[in-house]
């Protein structure tokens, strides 16, 4: 790294915080005198390697406590590594918890001055960074003159987001700022986070409004227990983290309680027609682990028959909290429509364009009578694949559409 070429503006290099845990509070005393640690270390985030561009958007995801508040924190400066490395090259504002930085008993316009004294406003330009701030933040002078304690929490982020960006900052963190505020000032901030992205600042954002992630990133990470388990491509990172929300809830449902036993259908040995294999086929290849929104795709369906009567075959699509998004039999065109003979056979479901989008899905398999009834066979949750789609349509099926404008 040189003059030439400063680095990453942001770049943590396995970076970790612990925090310290004590059974009681006399241990604190005993670590102390008897220097030896009398406590148990909680760590909040572990191994992160992490670098941002100039320029780029970049989105945190994860559940509560997953250690998002504590990255942001880490690279904002409010709290230090236990282990590993975090560099941030230039100056940079942080919006983090509603409060954060401000004196409650102090005046809004106080406390701005104060925030820009110490993000080394020249004195000189003091009155222009406040008048900015009032400007951008649409607060009155009387509500101003007021204790910030007396503030709505609307109130409270227009002026923290107004003071945090008017100091033309080189990283800007944000942390679920933008889920306060009305319609209108979240216009207006999210347009001022977009022309810092454009004139090559350095946005970390963090959000359980994925809507937004999406928008605004290029590139995200999923944080879980502490460490980051997806880092990549936004709606890659997304859609791994909403697929694994949907497993999560799923298992708490199945988990709770149920009336009845849960009827578990197993096909007989002595079946007469059995599934043999089941692949699936796009351009990629065969059986691939990503398929992408609106790729040709077939279904390949081998089965073997004992006996020389007919039967048909059923194919359904499930997401993985085991949600149908799709389902289809040979029979639900006519009864005519189905297979005989014996020995090993061939059927396919072709789907010229595939609409799902973004989001884990696996097939359900069915081999079923003449009557499309009984189930003879069945293979049920296997080859499980994840759709990513390109565009920014959200939702679970692409659905044909044009938009008819006023000229």
């Amino acid at each position: 790294m040189t003059a030439s070429d400063p680095g990453p503006p942001v770049q943590l290099a396995g970076a970790g915080k612990a925090y310290r845990v004590y059974r009681r509070p006399l241990d604190r005393v005993k670590e102390v005198f008897w220097r030896r640690p009398c406590h148990d270390p909680l760590w909040a985030l572990r191994d992160v390697d992490l670098e941002l561009t100039c320029g780029e958007t970049f989105g945190l995801v994860g559940e509560n406590g997953a250690g998002k508040s504590t990255l942001l924190k880490l690279v904002a400066g409010t709290l230090r590594p236990t282990v590993g490395r975090v560099r941030v090259a230039g100056r940079v504002a942080a919006l983090l918890e509603l409060g954060a930085g401000f004196h409650p008993d102090e005046s809004g316009r106080e406390n701005v001055l104060l925030m820009g004294a110490l993000n080394k406003v020249p004195t000189r330009a003091l009155d222009d960074y406040y008048r900015s701030v009032v400007d951008f933040s649409e607060l009155p002078e009387a509500v101003l003159e007021r204790p910030v304690k007396t503030y709505s929490s609307g109130m409270f982020m227009r002026l923290a987001f107004a003071a945090a960006t008017a100091v033309e900052p080189d990283v800007l963190v944000i942390d679920e700022a933008l889920s306060v505020g009305d319609m209108h000032f979240q216009k207006k901030s999210l347009d001022r986070i977009m022309y810092f992205r454009e004139s090559g600042r350095t946005v970390l954002f963090c959000s359980h409004n994925l809507y937004q992630v999406r928008s605004l990133c290029g590139r995200a990470a999923w944080i879980h227990q502490g460490r980051v388990v997806a880092l990549g491509a936004t709606e890659e990172v997304v859609t791994a983290y909403e697929a694994h929300e949907r497993a999560r809830t799923e298992r708490a449902r199945v988990a709770a309680p149920a009336s009845g036993a849960a009827w578990r259908p197993v096909a007989a040995a002595s079946a007469p027609v059995r599934l043999v294999a089941v692949t699936i086929e796009t351009p990629d290849g065969v059986n691939p682990t990503v398929i992408e929104t609106f790729q040709p795709v077939r279904f390949v369906i081998e089965v073997d028959s004992h006996e020389p009567r007919p039967f048909h075959l059923g194919l359904a699509i499930r997401r993985n909290d085991q949600e149908n998004v799709f389902g289809t039999a040979t029979h639900f065109l006519h009864a005519d429509a189905s297979l005989q003979g014996v020995g090993r056979q061939v059927a396919a479901l072709r789907i010229p364009a595939f609409p799902l989008l973004s989001g884990d899905y696996a097939l359900n398999l069915y081999v079923l009578d003449d009557t499309g009834l009984q189930v003879l066979d069945m293979a049920e949750g296997i080859l499980p694949f994840r759709v990513l789609h390109a565009g920014r349509e959200f939702g679970l099926v692409h659905l044909p559409h044009e938009w008819e404008l006023p000229s």
